[in-house]
């Protein structure tokens, strides 16, 4: 690779795993518009949200199938064509404004078809980090790291700056252009040789993986039940169905599970327990770190738009920060795993400071909290990905599920506190209680994924073995 492409493979990997943040950090920060443009309600605008979501778990789930199968520049290319006719459709949905029935329509189909065609780039973008000597692969490896907090950093701004002015129009056919250009510059990086010999290898290792039927039916009960949940309430018979087919569809796939691990544990393609470790690792932490409770709690409680405006820029900045400055050190030092531990304990910290809100309402614990929270998460993911990408395994297509991990974390964090919500309001637990132990929660889950941190693969521990018995 020469140095004149190393500035646009960074702005591929860079947009490739931020991307399908900002459509998502789009939908939030526009809730309120889209429910009033599109003549819907806000719990609508939920369940489109929760479909934006669910497209993009199914595209991080079956992505490093596809990237075994398919040349990732191209698949990469056809995924921008499917991502900007998608923006392109929303920006003339937003511009014509149609009937009712085909706003609700376009939004139900174009959104989860754009989150699907942007999420499929993010494990594009992370084998590119690949792409460069070992100098550059960490600066590519730390832009993938930086890109989803930016995202949800930049995105409000140009938001708040665009569609009171010119509309959202605007704004999705300028995304439209912004995913365009992104072809062109996929036609003009090519993958190193090295990247390619080892294509053949990586596509073996993809197919072994087993069925990802048991996986994908966990996940559409899931997302099916969660979406009933926000549309007809927890108590409706329709939800009741719903879960009850979700709890077969994961026993199917934990049987399955167990299966398969049996069948791996007698041949060579058992997975790195490290892996696993990190994996278990960032579920529980983005559990933990969704950021909605809190803010919920603010719009609750106060007035002020505006404090809690500021509290969310800051609190991304501070994150992007740490990111950064995780990257910067990473970039010299081997320090995956004290970095992670840094980073859960300071992330604990600021989770527990939330339980400082009710005796203590002032602007300086709500931002400050968040802020060293923020910080915190930051730090940590970065570190963790860093520590999966320079794992004993990072060749196999294990590692490519690292951005589903993130998504299904903070997904199952959102529905599983929203149920917990809606059964203590059930049975009258006061609001303040309700945010309390939710705030508890967060910090103790970030407590209990610590151990994960050092689980070890047995190719890691063998070489130690060895120098132990020599001495």
């Amino acid at each position: 690779m020469t140095k004149a492409s190393l500035p646009l493979l960074l702005v591929l990997v860079l947009f490739g795993n931020g991307l399908r943040s900002v459509v998502t950090s789009t939908v939030f920060v526009s809730e309120g518009a889209f429910s009033s443009f599109l003549g819907i309600s806000v719990t609508q605008t939920s369940a489109v949200i929760e479909l934006l979501l669910g497209a993009v778990l199914v595209a991080l789930l079956i992505a490093p199938r596809l990237i075994a199968r398919f040349q990732p520049r191209q698949l990469a290319g056809v995924m921008c064509l499917v991502a900007g006719m998608a923006s392109l459709g929303l920006a003339l949905v937003f511009w014509l404004s149609p009937p009712l029935a085909m706003r609700e329509a376009s939004v139900f189909v174009l959104f989860p078809l754009l989150g699907f065609s942007l999420a499929t780039l993010a494990p594009v973008a992370q084998l590119m980090t690949g792409w460069g000597s070992e100098k550059h692969t960490k600066l590519l490896t730390g832009a993938w790291a930086v890109a989803m907090p930016l995202a949800f950093l930049v995105t409000p701004q140009l938001i708040r700056a665009i569609a009171p002015h010119y509309g959202l129009e605007v704004f999705f056919t300028g995304f439209a252009s912004v995913v365009f250009l992104l072809i062109a510059g996929l036609l003009l990086v090519k993958p190193p040789a090295a990247s390619v010999a080892d294509m053949g290898d990586q596509q073996q290792r993809a197919a072994v993986g087993g069925s990802l039927l048991p996986v994908l039916a966990a996940l559409v009960s899931f997302e099916v039940a969660t979406m009933l949940v926000t549309l007809t309430g927890i108590t409706s018979l329709y939800t009741l169905l719903a879960a009850a087919v979700f709890v077969l569809a994961l026993g199917y796939f934990l049987v399955t599970m167990r299966r398969q691990k049996s069948v791996a544990a007698g041949s060579s393609q058992a997975p790195d327990v490290e892996v696993l470790g990190i994996f278990a690792f960032m579920f529980l932490v983005n559990i933990a770190t969704n950021g909605f409770y809190d803010t919920a709690y603010l719009f609750e409680h106060l007035k002020s738009d505006t404090l809690i405006t500021n509290r969310a820029t800051l609190s991304a900045l501070t994150q992007v920060a740490a990111a950064m400055g995780t990257t910067t050190i990473l970039a010299r030092y081997d320090l995956q795993r004290p970095l992670m531990l840094i980073g859960a304990i300071i992330t604990a910290i600021g989770l527990g400071s939330f339980l400082l809100y009710e005796p203590l309402p002032s602007a300086e614990v709500f931002i400050g909290s968040k802020m060293v929270s923020s910080f915190g998460a930051g730090m940590l993911i970065t570190a963790a990905i860093f520590a999966c990408s320079n794992s004993a395994s990072k060749s196999s297509a294990l590692t490519f599920f690292i951005a589903f991990v993130i998504v299904i974390g903070t997904e199952v964090g959102l529905e599983g506190f929203e149920i917990m919500t809606s059964i203590m309001r059930l049975i009258g637990v006061p609001s303040g209680q309700i945010y309390s132990t939710i705030f508890l929660m967060q910090c103790l889950l970030v407590l209990v994924a610590i151990p994960f941190i050092f689980m070890r693969s047995a190719a890691r521990q063998r070489p130690s073995m060895k120098q132990e018995s020599v001495a």
